[in-house]
């Protein structure tokens, strides 16, 4: 039974979730429906509460899919990072910032557990940006709490932050710890750990309609900052003529596929699940037991015991897992010719590709 329901790609419905920044670019750029005059900020794709809206488990949402079908769904690398929450692993998001975000940092897994929460290492993928537009990848200058406190005591935060110019077709990999925010006018697709909890340093005088502002969280944002890691962006490596890996980490794999015409897409059955965001063009996804079209601004998820699938069309599409490092990165890259220093970029500043590749075997570790 559980075979047959998932021998096939799912389309998701995702959360539509508004914020003070937000506007309606996903409906400009991406063609999602969204409420008229609402402040769209993001659109949570892989989140708990977003459901299948098609076959025969449409209406589920993805927390219950993991808990009917566990295994079969994620696969064993997903099952490992589902653990121990029981959820779907993986958060994609689609942000649309018309104004910059709050300055912000996240926790680490071992300090988020102290929560009963996943930490939070993310990355982002510059769909749209107007000429000018940066991100604030970290900290300037090395600064102690005190003088951290005091520059947002007094209002003069920015001056000490660390900016990066974004054009389209850009990644950059913000491991937790690291004081960021993403400037405006920008449209982005943003892969992280299943995980929304963020701690808010400056909100750049921000207030509702009550002349309310959001709540800042300095203490605890303090306790894990980790103030010399940057942001970093990427460069793009590609596997082969249709797919370049635009960033790896322990958490996730992400790929920008671009078809013309029919490819195959063959891995491993009961490993990983996996998310594809149509971002230009039409995809049709191709299983034995079924066939699903994509459209720009929509995510399908193939379960993982799907071993090969055939996607067709003219898109381009965005693929994100579950990595084994060494399987999936390490031995593919250097097959195609990369030596280490250009493999471990991909990681940013996490680090965990340079130490997959330290682990790698002698032949794997050729410069």
């Amino acid at each position: 039974m559980n075979a047959a329901l998932l021998a096939r790609p799912m389309l998701l419905e995702p959360v539509l979730v508004e914020r003070p920044w937000g506007d309606q670019r996903l409906a400009r750029y991406l063609g999602k429906s969204l409420p008229h005059g609402a402040r769209i900020g993001e659109s949570w794709e892989t989140a708990n509460e977003a459901r299948v809206a098609s076959g025969p488990l449409a209406g589920l949402t993805l927390r219950e899919l993991v808990a009917q079908f566990g295994a079969d769904l994620l696969g064993q690398r997903g099952m490992a990072a589902s653990q121990p929450f029981g959820d779907f692993p993986l958060l994609i998001k689609l942000i649309d910032a018309d104004d910059v975000l709050s300055v912000q940092v996240h926790p680490d897994d071992e300090q988020a557990a102290a929560l009963g929460q996943r930490g939070k290492t993310e990355a982002w993928h510059i769909l749209a940006a107007e000429p000018g537009a940066e991100l604030i990848v970290g900290l300037a200058e090395l600064l102690d709490p005190p003088a951290l406190r005091l520059h947002i005591a007094t209002g003069e935060l920015p001056r000490v932050l660390a900016h990066l110019p974004v054009q389209p077709g850009d990644t950059v990999v913000v491991p937790a710890g690291t004081l960021h925010a993403i400037g405006p006018g920008i449209l982005l697709y943003e892969i992280q750990e299943q995980s929304d909890i963020t701690y808010r340093f400056y909100d750049w005088g921000r207030v509702d309609a009550q002349g309310r502002g959001r709540p800042l969280h300095i203490e605890e944002g303090l306790a894990v900052l980790r103030p010399e890691r940057r942001a970093q962006r990427t460069q793009p490596l590609p596997l082969d003529d249709w797919r370049t890996v635009l960033a790896a980490c322990r958490y996730f794999l992400l790929e920008r596929w671009t078809i013309a015409g029919k490819r195959v897409f063959t891995r491993q059955p009961g490993q990983t699940p996996s998310i594809l965001t149509c971002l230009e063009g039409t995809l049709a996804i191709q299983t034995d037991g079924d066939e699903l079209h994509l459209v720009r601004g929509e995510t399908a998820l193939v379960p993982a015991s799907v071993a090969s699938l055939a996607v067709a069309g003219q898109a381009t599409v965005l693929a994100a897992s579950v990595p084994d490092l060494r399987q999936d990165i390490v031995i593919p890259l250097r097959a195609a010719g990369y030596d280490e220093a250009a493999i471990a970029q991909l990681a940013g500043d996490t680090g965990d590709l340079a130490h997959a590749l330290a682990a790698s075997e002698p032949g794997e570790r050729r410069s």
